[in-house]
């Protein structure tokens, strides 16, 4: 089953440090929902730990992450694969970043995604809410990330 994602958040931080942020392993094991561990494989990949429920199903993904097509501080890919319990995931998602001023930052996303599986069962409307839900959760914790680094 295909999931296409795409949208955009605006962020209290200006682009140079969210990039960083965005590139930040220990940042990204604290925003992703669900991320339970994080370990360096090589340049921009990493192994990553996710605890999931979906609707009525849950269970774990171990996967991998690499971080490619880099154009500091604006456009990179994210490239996911992982499996578990409930299915299988992978799908990569580009993430651009645009300079607001006063502090602030545009991220846009774009991405695609294939799962099957248990988790495929559940039905592509429900999936879709979910991977909004989960995407909203993120920013929420970037947000606060943000805040609390600042103090």
């Amino acid at each position: 089953m295909s999931l296409d994602m795409q949208g955009e958040q605006t962020l209290p931080v200006g682009r140079d440090e969210l990039w960083g942020l965005l590139n930040d392993p220990q940042v990204l094991a604290k925003t992703i929902p669900g991320c339970n561990a994080v370990e360096r494989l090589g340049e921009d990949r990493y192994r990553m730990g996710l605890k999931l429920q979906v609707a009525n199903v849950s269970g774990e993904y171990m996967g991998e992450v690499e971080i490619r097509d880099k154009r500091a501080p604006e456009h990179y890919v994210l490239a996911v694969s992982g499996e578990g319990s409930i299915g299988f995931m992978r799908g990569e998602a580009a993430f651009d970043i645009e300079d607001r001023g006063e502090g602030e930052s545009l991220l846009r996303y774009a991405g695609k995604a294939e799962v099957g599986g248990v988790v495929a069962g559940v039905g592509q409307r429900v999936l879709s809410g979910v991977a909004k839900f989960l995407v909203g959760r993120f920013f929420k914790a970037l947000e606060k990330h943000i805040v609390d680094a600042r103090g």
